[in-house]
């Protein structure tokens, strides 16, 4: 039985719908794409202030400096990333690097959480220059799980990068593997979950797919990214990214032919 069935269907059926995404419907998703993704990483700004700070740079309301610059640095990384995906630069080593660049830009200069690196000589788009490790709260207290060193860190993110390049697999099956070696590998000082996400983002577009926020069901996301970390297995995030694309994949071939309904036939909806 293929297991991308469900998926592959309702892709034709947009396609063949011919649904393109208007620019305000394209600059609302990446709205969300940031404000959930930094959700996760314990942001408290509200989708509003987010908004507000990434059009205008202004923001109503209390608000933490380093989350403000959290969104315009996510948000500047998430351009950069989709600007690389809509031209089809083939995903590799030097744009990952520019990318998580872009994502921790501000950031890294004033978080105080980062100075050990800087200390240690880190280098921002630089892969780390030091083992770090994974922290979970479990049972009310923190445990810490061990990553992959420096050297090995950098040699999974490019086997990781080779075997999803040259790939034969379905897109969410070698999509999901891509993401969590990536993760696994936790090559970077900060930002690791961030740039799985911000890939996952790039390759939609590289793809001729529609942009669409994928982590935003909750910390699912993230757990099922660890729970590949533990298990050594891509079938959560697996299992997440198909839910997730098929069902707004299949909310807006039902809006459109809501939409039709009331139309003469040959109507096209822009979303």
């Amino acid at each position: 039985m293929n297991q991308f069935k469900e998926f592959d269907d309702l892709l034709k059926t947009y396609n063949q719908l011919n649904i393109i995404q208007s620019k305000d419907e394209f600059d609302k998703i990446k709205i969300d794409f940031v404000y959930h993704s930094n959700r996760l990483e314990g942001s408290n700004l509200t989708l509003f202030q987010t908004e507000d700070i990434i059009n205008t740079h202004y923001i109503k309301g209390e608000a933490a400096l380093l989350e403000c610059l959290m969104a315009i640095d996510n948000y500047r990384a998430l351009n950069i990333a989709l600007t690389f995906g809509a031209n089809k630069y083939p995903l590799t080593e030097k744009i990952v690097l520019n990318i998580h660049q872009s994502l921790l830009k501000n950031s890294f200069e004033i978080d105080p959480a980062f100075a050990s690196w800087k200390d240690k000589g880190q280098v921002l788009g630089e892969f780390k220059i030091s083992t770090n490790r994974i922290r979970r709260t479990e049972n009310g207290k923190d445990v810490y799980y061990s990553t992959p060193d420096v050297k090995e860190s950098k040699e999974y993110v490019l086997k990781a990068l080779a075997l999803y390049n040259y790939s034969s697999e379905h897109f969410l099956e070698k999509l999901s593997k891509l993401v969590q070696n990536m993760y696994n590998a936790h090559a970077f000082f900060d930002g690791n979950k961030r740039m799985t996400r911000l890939i996952i983002a790039n390759q939609l577009l590289a793809n001729k797919l529609p942009l669409m926020v994928l982590h935003n069901n909750g910390n699912e996301y993230n757990e099922a990214l660890f729970s590949g970390f533990v298990n050594k297995t891509n079938n959560a995030i697996l299992k997440l990214l198909k839910l997730e694309a098929c069902r707004q994949l299949n909310q807006k071939i039902e809006l459109v032919k809501l939409a039709s309904k009331s139309k003469n036939n040959g109507f096209r909806l822009i979303i």
